[in-house]
Parts: structure tokens; sequence; C-alpha cells
């Protein structure tokens, strides 16, 4: 199938993470109309590709041959280290931006790319894709019908060795590897309970490691909710689960690829009639968006994701060192 260059959107980051978005493009035949990346290499692999593409190996020549009006939307995926410093130079350039997650080690680092967005009228997103997830929104439709979710729980867990001595991994972002995939679960958590964050209780431990291994906190909502959030990165393995408890009800989410319904006393499989990932719903929402088929994207705003800051802070300043 031949791919339609859409000339205002830009993939910022054309390695490993930017693969993941080109492709979910092109399930939609979509490819973009400007391709920008530090490594020379990344480039050139897609140069045959997407003839009628542009190409840059530098950002500043990649804003100068765009007008700051608002007219772009660029889906940055670059490495951790850079994540932020990129996308706040094509917020101030006037540039929308999709942001792969972390979109900060700090949130002062998030406070810059809500206020550059907010200075350029330009919007700012981050890609918490579990949102799209299809037994994601499955579950809130079956469990909001019998009234208030009150109850969320979620849990990742991952090897913190398969990160040690990788490229764009030093020992600041592996002390804080809460902030690579748990942070999907703490923003589901916050989406799910659809509420103002009220308290926070967080705790982290170095255990068997000098990097921070373990993590969990507990939240109340202004609606009254709880969530809950735990993670480990020594595990011996990836698992990623939820739980969701409303009146009558509870859903369980396992991968997220599978799902129980608890319903008076009597368990259902969560069947869902969605062939697409999360990544690739996320993407056709992003998509409709930029075309104007739709009026608003319906991910995670960088405003939201301030939040999750103040519940991993909370696990920062409450650190157990191993002696």
């Amino acid at each position: 199938m031949t791919n339609t260059e859409i000339n205002n959107l830009i993939l910022v980051g054309c390695g490993k993470r930017g693969s993941h978005h080109l492709d979910a493009m092109q399930k939609f035949g979509i490819a973009p109309g400007m391709f920008c990346d530090f490594n020379a290499t990344s480039l050139s692999q897609l140069k045959n590709k997407h003839k009628n593409s542009m190409f840059f190996n530098d950002l500043n020549d990649l804003t100068k041959k765009i007008e700051n009006n608002g007219s772009h939307f660029a889906i940055v995926a670059v490495d951790v280290v850079n994540n932020n410093k990129v996308a706040l130079k094509l917020l101030e350039s006037g540039v929308n931006v999709l942001i792969e997650k972390p979109p900060g080690l700090e949130i002062e680092d998030v406070q810059l790319l809500n206020e550059a967005s907010i200075k350029n009228k330009v919007f700012c997103y981050v890609g918490f894709d579990r949102r799209f997830n299809p037994f994601v929104t499955k579950a809130l439709e079956i469990i909001k019908e019998e009234g208030e979710i009150f109850n969320v729980s979620g849990e990742f867990n991952k090897d913190i060795s398969e990160w040690i001595d990788k490229r764009g991994f030093d020992d600041t972002i592996l002390d804080k590897m809460v902030l690579e995939s748990p942070i999907h679960s703490i923003d589901l958590i916050n989406f799910i309970t659809s509420s103002k964050l009220i308290k926070v209780s967080g705790f982290s431990r170095r255990f068997q490691s000098k990097y921070r291994t373990s993590f969990t906190a507990m939240m109340e909502y202004e609606n009254g909710s709880v969530g809950s959030i735990n993670s480990s990165y020594i595990s011996s393995g990836r698992m990623e689960r939820y739980v969701i408890h409303g009146r009558n009800i509870s859903i369980y989410l396992d991968g997220i690829n599978s799902g129980k319904i608890f319903y008076k006393s009597k368990t259902y499989d969560l069947k869902i009639e969605q062939n697409l990932s999360s990544t690739e719903i996320q993407m056709k929402n992003f998509l409709d968006f930029i075309s104007n088929k739709q009026k608003y994207f319906k991910g995670a705003t960088i405003n939201d994701s301030l939040n999750i800051y103040k519940i991993t802070n909370k696990m920062f300043e409450n650190t157990y060192n191993e002696t």
C-alpha cells in the first residue's frame, strides 16, 4: 500500500521508539512529511522508502523550515535523555507535540513543557497509550454502567538489568525507573479515577541494587476514590495488571491483553471487538485530530502528567537505602 505523506506531520526520533509510531501511521496509509534524527544512519534507512518526505539531522534546521504558527504536529520519540529538551524546542517553535514517555525526569521539566505549550498556544500531549487500550475502554464502559468507580490498583514489574549499560540510561535515569514503564500505570490510575489528586503516600527502596528497585504509592482523590501502584524492577519477568472496583462489579485486567469481570458472584471473560493495538488506536485518534476529522485528541495532556510527578516525587522523597 502506498502511504500518503502529511506535510505538516513530523517524526523526531527514527530509532526503535520512533519506528513503533511509524508502523502505526502506516497501518492507516500515512507517513510523515518530515523526519528528524541526530543519527544519520537512522535517516538513511528511511530515505529510499519515503522519497517525497524531507529529512533533517539537526533540530535547528528543521525548525527553520516550518512556520511558527501552530500548523505543524510532531511526534517526539527520541532517547530519554533528549526527550524533554527536544519537545521544549519544538513547542517554543510553535509546533504541536505528542511526546513519548517520560516527558521529564523532574516535575520542573514537565512544568516547562506545560508553560511553553500555553505561551506559544500549541498543544502538548504525552503518549500514555494505555488510555486507548481496548480492554481498558471496554472495562470502563461496562463498570460505569453500574455506577461510580471507587478503587483502582495497578502493578508493573520489570527487570532493571536489561537497561544497565544501555545508551540513553545513565545512573540518574536508572535510579528513577518508575518513570520508564510504570509511569503508564500511574497515568492510567489517574485517568480511571477521573478526579483531582488530593493526597499521596509514597515509598521506594534500593533493594539488592544501587538503584531504586521497589516503588509503591497510595493516592486519594477528591471524589473519594483511592488508587494504589506497586512496581518492582528486579522482577524475573515483565508483568502488568490492574484491578478496578465499582458497585457490585470488579474487573481484573492482565497484560493488558485479557480481562475478567466479577459481577454479582459470577465470573465472565472480558471480550473486545478490536484488533488494533493501543499504540495504533492512539495514532488513529491523533491522525484524525490532525486532519480535523475530530475536534479533540483524546490522549493525555502535559498538564495531566503533572499529577504523575506529584506521586513519583513522594516515592523519591521516602527512599529506604540498603546498608
